[in-house]
């Protein structure tokens, strides 16, 4: 059943993937995609399948983690201790009781670490899911694995994350599926699922560029990391959507690659993107 499972957890990050091209570029050829998920979804029981098409109607949350307090992560509701345990054996499907989505157990997942309550004021804009602390205005990789990591190394260094290498490895697991590069020398490389408690971003640039295999065979000088909690799955689509809006043009690109100082990163980042990001 194991197998299984993982099929469905890469059928949906597949799909995600396809909504994260149509969101960031909407002219892109998606046919290798589809027909990616098409193949994937052929190999699962029938009746998984269909479930999994009745539940994809509803919602692109299919398949989620159980999280802390046994919570499945999709609807907030406490599952049963022995179910709880059940899901963690992994030795056949289960689905949630509330909201029938199947679910599964992440193992090893990094998770931000505890905060005490009321410690950030509340915020707006890209402050909802950033900081200043955040901000690295010259990356020192020279290559697309060493982007990843060091920006998941800032995270945990902040106290945003607690296992940097983990979140870096399952970053590059992502990229192994498509590139989150796009045109324009971006890329938004990210992990879904990560018990943050909130999305986070960090925000790393290249003043030379690093190879990100983008569709246009430019070189990657902005760079967004995201962790994604299994609840702003679809939000994230629409930060996306509006980070790719506010950098479609050089002036934009420009006045934040010209921050030399975490400071002015920040400063332009929130000004840039006031009339874009929720």
């Amino acid at each position: 059943m194991k197998h299984t499972l993982n099929h469905l957890i890469q059928l949906q990050e597949l799909n995600f993937a396809l909504a994260e091209q149509q969101a960031s570029q909407p002219g892109a050829r998606l046919k290798q995609l589809e027909e990616a998920i098409d193949k994937l979804r052929s190999k699962l029981p029938e009746d998984l399948a269909t479930r999994y098409l009745k539940l994809q109607q509803r919602s692109q949350l299919v398949v989620v983690p159980i999280v802390r307090n046994n919570n499945c992560a999709g609807c907030g509701v406490a599952v049963a201790t022995g179910l709880a345990n059940e899901i963690r054996a992994a030795e056949q499907i289960h689905f949630c009781p509330n909201c029938g989505r199947f679910l599964y157990h992440a193992e090893g997942m990094p998770r931000r670490p505890d905060r005490p309550p009321g410690q950030r004021p509340q915020q707006t804009g890209i402050a909802r899911f950033s900081d200043r602390a955040l901000m690295l205005p010259e990356l020192k990789a020279k290559t697309r694995d060493e982007t990843i990591t060091e920006l998941a190394e800032l995270m945990a260094a902040n106290g945003f994350i607690d296992d940097a290498a983990t979140l870096a490895d399952l970053a590059l697991r992502r990229e192994t599926m498509v590139s989150t590069a796009v045109e324009r020398g971006i890329a938004f490389p990210h992990v879904r699922n990560v018990d943050t408690g909130s999305l986070t971003l960090a925000l790393g640039l290249h003043p030379k560029g690093v190879k990100f295999d983008a569709p246009d065979g430019e070189l990657t000088r902005i760079v967004f990391f995201m962790v994604i909690p299994t609840a702003a799955s679809a939000f994230y689509l629409r930060l996306l959507a509006g980070l790719v809006k506010t950098f479609s043009t050089a002036k934009a690109r420009n006045t934040l690659l010209k921050s030399d100082t975490p400071d002015k990163m920040w400063t332009n980042l929130v000004a840039l993107t006031r009339e874009t990001v929720p």
